[in-house]
Formats: C-alpha cells, sequence, structure tokens
C-alpha cells in the first residue's frame, strides 16, 4: 500500500499523543476558551485529552466550537437541497470556495448533526499549515494535505499521491471525502470549476475515466454567505489583480482571513446539497477526448452550483448598483439597498479605500456576479 503518512490526516491510534502536545499551547487553550467562556483552562485540557477517537474529538468539541460560531455570527443557518443522503454512504463532496476554514466545517457540521456522517475528510492547502499548532488541529479534525508550489515534475507527483489518498479514503476508509472546486477562494464571487481538480481525481485512474469519476459519487454543493467577513480585506489582492500586478502575501495574511471567516459576521448562510450527478456524467459517454470531457464534467458541476446558490437581496442590489440598473428591485426594499451601502462604505473605509472607485467597483462586482451567474443559466 502506498504510504500517505505525510499528507494523511491522523488516525485514532494518534490521537491522544497529539491531544497531550496541544494542551501545552496557551495561544489555543485561550482560542478554544474564547467560544466556550463557562469552561476554565483546565477542563479544556481535560476534555481534549478525555477523547479517545477522532469522531469523539470532532463530534464533541468541533462540533460544539461551530455551534457557538453559528450562533454569534450568522443570522439563520439554512440547508436545502438533496436530502437522500445516507450516513453509511461515501460521497465526494465538491463545493464552491469563499471561507478558509467554514465552508468545509459548516458543510461537515451540517452533515453531522442532521444527517449522522462522521464527517468527511477535508483536502486544504499546504500553504495553510505553516503553523505547527494549525497543522496539528486540522489534522486532527480529518484533514489531508494538498501540496501547494511545487515544481512541475514533483507537482506531477504530488497530484498522483493525492488521488490515490482520496481513493483510499472512499474505497478502504469508506468515508466520505470533501474538497474545493478550486484552488483558492472565489474571492470575485465567480465559482468556477477548475478541470484540473478534475484531472487530479483522474491520476488514480485504471480505466474508463468517466466511470472512475462515476465511482466517486460527486455532490456539488453550494455555500451562500450574505455577507463575505473577509471581503474587505481582500480587496488588495483584487485590486492589484485587475491591474496585472503581482500581489504578494504579507506574512499572518492567511491566518488574519482565517480568524475574520470565523468570527466576523455572516448573516444569512445556506448549504444546498445539489443531487448526484453520476446521471448527467453518463450522457458524456461518447465524449473520447480527454480534456474535452473533464471541460463537460466542470461544467455539470459549475451549473449545479450556480443554479443552487441562494441569492441574497445584497446579491441582487449590488447588481444594480454596479450596472446602475432597477433591474431587480423587486428582490429588495430601498432600506435593505441604504443597508448594503452603508455596510459597504464602512467596509471600505477599514481598509483605507472609501475613494477609491475601482475597489468600490470591485467590491460590488464580489456580491453581483453570483446573479450574474445564476441568471446565465436560468435564462
Amino acid at each position: 500500500m502506498e504510504n500517505f503518512d505525510d499528507i494523511r490526516c491522523y488516525n485514532d491510534n494518534e490521537y491522544q499523543d497529539v491531544a497531550k502536545r496541544l494542551v501545552k499551547e496557551e495561544v489555543l487553550l485561550h482560542g478554544i476558551q474564547k467560544y466556550h467562556p463557562e469552561l476554565s483552562l483546565d477542563q479544556i485540557k481535560d476534555m481534549l485529552l478525555s477523547y479517545q477517537t477522532i469522531n469523539q474529538f470532532q463530534y464533541d468539541m468541533v462540533r460544539r466550537t461551530l455551534e457557538r460560531v453559528v450562533e454569534r455570527t450568522v443570522t439563520n443557518l439554512t440547508y436545502d437541497g438533496f436530502f437522500d443522503l445516507n450516513g453509511k454512504d461515501r460521497y465526494t463532496f465538491v463545493s464552491n470556495h469563499r471561507d478558509i476554514v467554514l465552508d468545509s466545517g459548516l458543510i461537515n457540521y451540517q452533515l453531522i448533526k442532521e444527517i449522522g456522517f462522521t464527517g468527511c475528510e477535508i483536502a486544504i492547502g499546504s500553504n495553510l499549515l505553516k503553523n505547527p499548532i494549525v497543522r496539528d488541529i486540522v489534522r486532527l479534525n480529518k484533514s489531508f494535505m494538498v501540496k501547494r508550489n511545487l515544481p512541475n515534475q514533483e507537482m506531477i507527483e504530488a497530484s498522483k499521491q493525492l488521488s490515490n489518498y482520496i481513493q483510499f479514503v472512499l474505497n478502504n476508509k469508506k468515508e466520505s471525502v470533501w474538497i474545493a472546486q478550486r484552488e483558492g477562494r472565489a474571492k470575485d464571487g465567480n465559482d468556477v470549476t477548475n478541470p484540473g481538480v478534475l484531472k487530479m481525481f483522474c491520476f488514480s485512474a485504471n480505466g474508463d475515466l468517466l466511470e472512475h469519476i462515476k465511482q466517486m459519487d460527486i455532490i456539488p454543493v453550494a455555500l451562500s454567505y450574505e455577507y463575505n467577513p473577509c471581503d474587505a480585506i481582500m480587496l488588495p489582492d483584487l485590486i492589484a489583480k485587475a491591474n496585472g500586478v503581482p500581489y504578494e502575501k504579507k506574512q499572518g495574511e492567511d491566518v488574519l482571513h482565517m480568524a475574520t471567516g470565523i468570527d466576523g459576521f455572516k448573516g444569512n448562510v445556506n448549504i444546498f446539497f445539489c443531487p448526484p450527478i453520476n446521471d448527467k456524467l453518463s450522457e458524456l459517454k461518447e465524449v473520447k477526448n480527454r480534456n474535452e470531457l473533464l471541460k463537460k464534467i466542470a461544467e455539470i458541476i459549475d451549473k449545479e452550483i450556480q443554479t443552487n446558490y441562494h441569492l441574497w437581496p445584497n446579491n441582487y442590489i449590488a447588481f444594480d448598483l454596479l450596472n446602475e440598473t432597477n433591474k431587480y428591485t423587486v428582490n429588495y426594499s430601498e432600506a435593505e439597498k441604504q443597508q448594503f451601502i452603508s455596510y459597504m462604505n464602512k467596509q471600505l473605509t477599514s481598509v483605507g479605500l472609501q475613494n477609491n472607485a475601482q475597489a468600490n467597483s470591485i467590491f460590488l462586482e464580489m456580491y453581483a456576479n453570483p446573479v450574474v451567474n445564476k441568471y446565465k443559466y436560468l435564462s
């Protein structure tokens, strides 16, 4: 069997050793206490050391912490869509990517709480795991590593290893997997699948590529946040890209985005579990060209995510403001419009871009693009 030790999540027999390491980290204990102020640091230590398996840790500590995050930062969390999910089966959940931590976190939270899953294994980029405490926590939370920023030949080998590991999780461990539809968040609000993710899936195929993809039981998931807590702090990156200028992350920027995404106000949040796509994949059996096949599979996933994306008044308001139209006024009130304008001005001011016309336009685009994408299919 291939060795996956450098990318896999932790196993049950490793839990105690890792927990004993983590309870020595005061920063982590205080971070947990922020969400559980009723617990002393010693009680948190005792809790962390009381679990014997990853599932116990995930169901108790992680689930309870996510409940506190939802209580504090979400107005209303809803989920819709495909309800025939069976906690005893395994699936490959492919979702849009808006938040570093909470995309997979909230999907797992709903699957554990409502459907009885033991939790998916979660794909996370190695660029986010430079801090050893973060690395230990996410690996305890059933996350496996996607290697980033490697030379071409090493990246091919890493993709093969990752593809084989996903198959190992699905077919040997009999557990589900979550992976984003693209590398990096859709900061501009355009939820588009990168065929490269599907190409990675196919590195472990021994025969027909289409049948290989079908046995993964892909279920697209559309995540919709009414407010993106990171909207303003993403603007420097988006402005640089719009101007064709390389953007260099500041030290600690990923950690800032992770913390802001967790702690920031999100308003309403909807998770839509789309139907399995295998029936639609069967319609592609005549497509023989590999790249064309992957492109069409990506389009199927895109259509499911974009048409099932829950649009909030903010999205319609942003579209009308950006395009100077009244096309979608039926979907919001004047009070909601003024509230969003006030919110946008506050966010732009927080990063010193209140008088920047380009920043204003890009800010509106990130909220308006889901409207454009959804109606592209619906019309």
